[in-house]
């Protein structure tokens, strides 16, 4: 079976009950859709700032209920260089967080479901969909 990790955006899309999102992720199976650490950190970031924190807290604690979190590993770092390289000779930069969730992707042989399609079509090699 396919692994996917869905992103921080698709993440909220479905977490807000778009219906698309969770057609697909149903489709596939909760049990091959996963979150990196980085995702993660952005969710408890927004929680954070926003005027509703303890509702947004609980909700991403039933989200881990649910879907599990890739953490980094040992070949990230040397993904994470290589694609960063690649991309700031092209004068493409993409920012760091999105760049190590494309690595973990990346070494977790997984596809990336994202709203951000242009954005990270940059990235040689990454499976990309979006589910929105």
């Amino acid at each position: 079976m396919d692994k996917f990790i869905i992103d921080t955006d698709t993440c909220i899309y479905w977490l807000k009950g778009n219906e698309n999102i969770e057609k697909n992720i149903i489709r596939h199976g909760l049990g091959n859709v996963f979150i990196t650490v980085i995702t993660e950190c952005e969710l408890f970031y927004g929680a954070h700032k926003s005027a509703k924190k303890e509702k947004n807290l609980t909700v991403i604690d039933e989200l881990k209920a649910k879907i599990k979190t890739i953490h980094t590993a040992a070949g990230v770092p040397s993904v994470y260089g290589k694609i960063k390289a690649e991309l700031e000779s092209k004068g493409q930069m993409l920012d760091d967080a999105d760049l190590l969730i494309a690595s973990i992707a990346m070494l977790s042989d997984a596809t990336l479901a994202t709203n951000n399609i242009d954005h990270f079509k940059r990235i040689s090699g990454l499976k990309i969909e979006n589910w929105k």
